[in-house]
């Protein structure tokens, strides 16, 4: 499989380098660019200032708390 880069700012480089050690970055990457593509592939007309990413707590399925 290819792997893409993207430029990022230096800023934003050492942001991420001093996350915790068990954020599993790569897993996070992985999902958002899945949803991101999923999305463009219903509206490729999507504009990167109308592309909102927003945090939602996954209910457990067993009903447990």
């Amino acid at each position: 499989m290819a792997k893409y880069t993207a430029p990022i700012e230096e800023e934003m480089r050492q942001r991420i380098l001093a996350l915790p050690k068990w954020v599993k970055f790569a897993g996070f990457m992985k999902k958002a660019i899945t949803v991101f593509v999923e999305e463009l592939e219903k509206d490729p007309g999507l504009k990167p200032e109308n592309f909102i990413i927003t945090v939602t707590e996954r209910k457990d399925p067993s009903g447990k708390k």
